[in-house]
């Protein structure tokens, strides 16, 4: 039997930076891998997991193909780890309140990466979020955010 997964809205938080995301997991992308330095486990990781369905994965233990990867949540002051997904066009999540920061802040924008987040900012998307993220991610090249890729065919 088949997982359901469902999409998801995460918006900044106080003094946040980015967003709102539309996380929209699929068969494919379904993990949600986090990347912590100071904390063993994100705030708002099991409300990411209870409302998508994702699996969550710890970064620091398990390896995790980057196909598979539909969000990933870090705890970065502005060094590299809050630019390094952003760049790979992976939905990014810092549960710092960071902005475009570091050496990689050139990939870290609004339609790609959310700080300040915790269960708070957390929420299912609507029919509207769903659509108006999917009509984006079509302008950006980025299809594999929403859909998964037909047999025999990878992203580049």
């Amino acid at each position: 039997m088949a997982r359901e997964y469902r999409a998801i809205r995460i918006e900044k938080g106080a003094d946040g930076f980015g967003g709102p995301l539309v996380v929209m997991p699929t068969e494919k992308r379904c993990k949600v891998m986090y990347v912590m330095g100071e904390q063993d486990v994100p705030e708002p990781l099991d409300r990411i997991v209870e409302l998508s369905g994702m699996t969550p994965v710890d970064g620091y233990k398990e390896t995790v193909p980057e196909d598979e990867i539909g969000l990933v949540i870090v705890d970065c002051g502005g060094t590299l780890r809050c630019g390094i997904y952003p760049k790979k066009r992976i939905p990014t999540v810092n549960v710092m309140p960071v902005g475009a920061a570091g050496p990689l802040s050139e990939f870290i924008r609004e339609d790609i990466y959310v700080s300040a987040v915790t269960s708070a900012q957390v929420a299912p998307a609507s029919e509207e979020d769903v659509a108006a993220a999917v009509e984006h991610y079509e302008k950006t090249g980025d299809v594999h955010l929403f859909k998964a890729p037909e047999a025999g065919s990878e992203r580049e």
